[in-house]
């Protein structure tokens, strides 16, 4: 009787694009709009600070411009390197050993700042507030795309030019790298003294990777042991950020239940907390290696991998993010329970789920759900759209049964004639509040509508027929009846 829910099918209109380029804090988004599954465009919203740079099809002239743009950003990197190589020569007479210390500090604050970073030596991770715990969120996100973005650059500025120099000048060159990665470091430490929050457990992941990466080949160009105090410190750091992480990680479950506020969309659109979760999760895996190790290897879930199990599906590792979207859903279906009137609870749950399901087929979320899971929601929105006719359409419709056996001809007139008007109340009055409510994907919003239709339309056309002594009302006809309920769910 209901129309099968294909997500397949409604697949189509903005999408609300994701990128891996970075960053930890939601901003604007390139599609603003969410016309397909109505979750809106927020300046909270995880799932619209990363739109997808790189627009699908085959274009030529898309192409071209994609190729003109990679183009310049590579000269422009390799300028970069060139600069900061020239940079780097004439300071380095200031980590010669005959140089003060008064010199280096100075030589390093020049060098720091050519790659807008100068801000990491006023930081101290043994102090948050002077680490960046008083921050503004988005400023931290800002602070850790600048600093990952410097370390690459200067760690292949070292490698490209250390071979040309002359024995002094590598020396010189060691001093002012070390100098450079234990500044450096400072950031990172400072992430790990964070406060736990869910843009804090983004910053270390993105921390994380260039720390790690950087720092043992940084060691091996210059050929310092295990004991060097860089290494040393890095390792330290290395093991904060794990802990934050995480301690970030078991709060997940928390912050999901809270951390977004929970006022109800009065029409059962989408709540604005879809999009900043779908996007969120999809940041984590934004660093699914780095994710992997860190949430994946702790004490808490390496019992239930049993050994050396990989993390992929565990609990504490990638397969955290199913665990936390199912979190999501049930948190929804509670909150539903605040929307009282007959349906809209369902309506609700409808348009979250189909948000839900799009967000995560439409992107690399869909490589980390286990299998069934798309069909499982596809079968529960056609079971919200059953619930829906039975609370919402089906008292209208049983306005009709007829009761009127073994009554006098006028008696079952006057009753049959009272049936329809109190069908036509019941009828205006759904069709007035649901007039309110939004369904923003037209694919789904035209299933919901059929599903209206040809549940009420038919039996107010059959009562028609089975009791032509009763007439229908003025523009009550079976097929305006049908158009009034076809502008339904219109917001």
């Amino acid at each position: 009787m209901y129309t099968r829910v294909n997500i397949v099918d409604a697949q189509f209109g903005a999408d609300g694009g994701f990128d891996s380029s970075g960053g930890c804090s939601p901003v604007s988004s390139r599609s603003g709009t969410s016309e397909s599954d109505g979750s809106g465009s927020s300046s909270n919203n995880a799932d619209e600070f990363c739109p997808d740079p790189y627009p699908s099809g085959s274009d030529p002239r898309v192409d071209r411009a994609i190729s003109n743009v990679l183009t310049e950003s590579s000269a422009c990197v390799l300028g970069d390197i060139d600069r900061h190589q020239q940079r780097m020569l004439a300071l380095l007479p200031a980590f010669s050993s005959p140089a003060g210390a008064g010199a280096r500090a100075d030589a390093l604050s020049r060098w720091l700042a050519g790659f807008d970073v100068g801000w990491v030596l006023d930081m101290d991770p043994s102090c948050p507030s002077k680490g960046g715990e008083s921050l503004p969120r988005r400023e931290v996100g800002r602070r850790v795309r600048a600093w990952a973005q410097a370390l690459n650059t200067m760690e292949r500025v070292f490698r490209l030019r250390h071979r040309e120099l002359t024995l002094k000048q590598v020396e010189a060159l060691g001093e002012l790298a070390a100098a450079s990665a234990g500044a450096m470091l400072k950031l990172a430490g400072a992430v790990a003294a964070l406060g736990s929050s869910p843009s804090k457990l983004l910053a270390v992941l993105d921390v994380y990777d260039p720390v790690l990466e950087a720092f043992p080949i940084l060691g091996r160009m210059f050929s310092w042991g295990p004991s060097h105090p860089v290494l040393t410190a890095a390792a330290d750091t290395l093991a904060a950020l794990v802990d934050a992480a995480r301690s970030c990680g078991r709060d997940l479950r928390a912050f999901v239940r809270s951390h977004y506020p929970w006022r109800m969309p009065l029409g059962g659109e989408v709540h604005p907390c879809v999009g900043f979760w779908m996007g969120y999760f999809r940041c984590m895996l934004r660093n699914h290696i780095a994710l992997c190790f860190v949430l994946g290897g702790g004490d808490d879930d390496a019992g239930s991998r049993g050994g050396d199990a990989p993390p992929l599906a565990a609990p504490g590792g990638l397969g955290l993010v199913a665990e936390l979207i199912s979190c999501l859903e049930a948190v929804l279906e509670e909150k539903s329970a605040a929307l009282a009137f007959p349906g809209l609870r369902q309506v609700f749950m409808l348009n979250n789920t189909f948000a839900i399901l799009r967000r995560a087929v439409r992107s690399d979320l869909r490589m980390f759900l286990p299998p069934g899971w798309v069909r499982a929601r596809e079968e529960r929105m056609e079971g919200y759209i059953k619930s829906y006719m039975d609370a919402s359409w089906a008292p209208v419709v049983s306005r009709l049964d007829d009761a009127g056996g073994g009554k006098k001809p006028s008696a079952v007139i006057r009753r049959r004639t009272s049936r329809l008007s109190a069908f036509y109340t019941a009828l205006e009055n759904a069709c007035s509040a649901q007039r309110c409510w939004k369904v923003h994907n037209p694919v789904l919003r035209g299933i919901l509508r059929k599903a209206v239709s040809v549940t009420v339309v038919p039996a107010y056309r059959r009562y028609l027929e089975d009791h032509p002594e009763v007439e229908a009302a003025v523009g009550r006809t079976a097929e305006e009846l049908e158009e009034q309920l076809s502008n339904l769910f219109e917001g």
